[in-house]
């Protein structure tokens, strides 16, 4: 009897989560098409972009449909004003969505065979290219797991050759932005036939945390690696090579008001080189903080950093409002080797508040600036860089630079609109 009492309980126990499960999941196709719906809505009046949805298989356990994204002329005028008048770009998805107890896991694959795309992919033989988008989300807690891939592909044309190696995107956060996003790309090259200019780039990752502010998306961190990039334009003796540069950035806030935004660039190499000249900068280096930047104007001009025409009276306005605050820009580092020979840059500059306006006059404007910086080259920098060889000789006979243990420098100073260079007007 015991025995029969426990089985049943199970049983009941069982059928309960079985019962509750198939819930969580209708709940959850529910939630999922009402969302889906407010999203289509949401897409069209903020950015203009049009998300068609024909349904395919629908029930307790699927999701699956077409989606076309149509970027229209306001959209695509957004990126460039000359697009405001071309063709709408259709774009369009197979998509196969698997419905779990309060979770989506859907993937997107890019049609080949339609939209806007598919004559040239069909022309370069390119059916069989995959750009898919992976993810998972929870539509209770609007938590999201997203993995973009971009697989390589080339395109040919009479008047040169275009390869886009393999791109890989994560992002781990919530659907309104705020989360981690990471970038992998192995890289790309192009060749142009009639001129012989080669152009390469290769291996550049990323990652950066997002944040929604007020509607407004900052980074409060993000960094950069590109392992190469060549340049070489033979009709125009043009040869560019750089290696390893990698950036990081830091924004914060100060307080309710303010930020500082801090950026540290090095650079291992870059040699540039034409018919007549060529200069090696090695171990070069920036670190630059910016102080007490107004957090209501740095969100409108990123607002209109993204916009394609951009309102140019709302920009004025959001520069007067950084400008009303003031600033203090602390260059710890600016430093590189040319040729060889060491330079260095460092100081710090302070805006007081003003408008633009007034810094764009010429004496009131340099009033509201004042700041300290050492120069610091090498002696031998005018046998090194023959090209500066003058200018440094220049320099030296009027003062502007004065040799001191084997380096030729100078203190800039500007205060009450005034610039001098080793306490010589400028």
């Amino acid at each position: 009897m015991d025995g029969l009492m426990k089985k049943w309980i199970w049983g009941v126990a069982g059928a309960a989560l079985i019962g509750a499960g198939l819930g969580a999941c209708w709940y959850t196709g529910n939630e999922f098409d009402r969302q889906l719906a407010e999203q289509i809505v949401k897409l069209r009046e903020q950015s203009g972009i049009e998300l068609q949805w024909q349904q395919g298989r629908s029930d307790l356990w699927h999701r699956d449909g077409e989606a076309r994204l149509i970027i229209g002329p306001d959209a695509l005028a957004q990126l460039d004003g000359e697009l405001s008048h071309g063709e709408p770009i259709v774009l369009a998805f197979k998509v196969e969505g698997v419905i779990l107890p309060l979770y989506v896991k859907s993937q997107l694959l890019l049609d080949t065979e339609q939209g806007s795309l598919a004559p040239l992919l069909a022309s370069q033989g390119l059916k069989e290219w995959r750009l898919e988008l992976a993810s998972l989300t929870n539509l209770l807690t609007q938590g999201n797991q997203s993995k973009l891939n971009i697989g390589a592909f080339s395109l040919k044309h009479e008047q040169g050759k275009m390869t886009f190696e393999p791109l890989q995107a994560d992002y781990s956060g919530d659907l309104v932005g705020n989360g981690h996003m990471t970038l992998n790309w192995a890289g790309m090259s192009l060749h142009e036939t009639q001129g012989g200019a080669d152009m390469m780039l290769a291996d550049l990752n990323g990652s950066a945390e997002l944040r929604d502010v007020d509607g407004s998306w900052l980074s409060p961190q993000s960094a950069m690696t590109l392992a190469s990039f060549s340049l070489q334009q033979p009709q125009e003796g043009i040869n560019v090579s750089l290696q390893r540069l990698t950036s990081h950035s830091r924004l914060e806030g100060e307080d309710a008001d303010t930020l500082s935004n801090r950026y540290q660039i090095q650079l291992a190499a870059l040699d540039m080189a034409n018919d007549t000249d060529s200069l090696a900068l090695t171990d070069a280096k920036l670190d630059l903080e910016i102080k007490g930047l107004d957090l209501a104007g740095y969100q409108a001009l990123q607002e209109l950093s993204a916009q394609g025409n951009l309102d140019q009276q709302a920009l004025l306005v959001a520069l007067d409002q950084v400008l009303d605050r003031g600033l203090t820009l602390t260059l710890t580092d600016l430093s590189s080797r040319l040729n060889g020979e060491p330079a260095s840059l460092a100081g710090q500059l302070t805006l007081a508040s003003t408008t633009l306006a007034n810094l764009a006059g010429q004496e009131d404007g340099m009033k509201a600036l004042s700041g300290f910086f050492k120069l610091s080259l090498s002696e031998g920098m005018g046998e090194a860089v023959p090209q500066l060889a003058p200018m440094l000789v220049q320099l030296q006979q009027l003062g502007y630079l004065k040799a001191q243990q084997n380096n030729l420098k100078a203190e800039l100073k500007l205060q009450e609109g005034k610039l001098t260079v080793n306490e010589l007007p400028l």
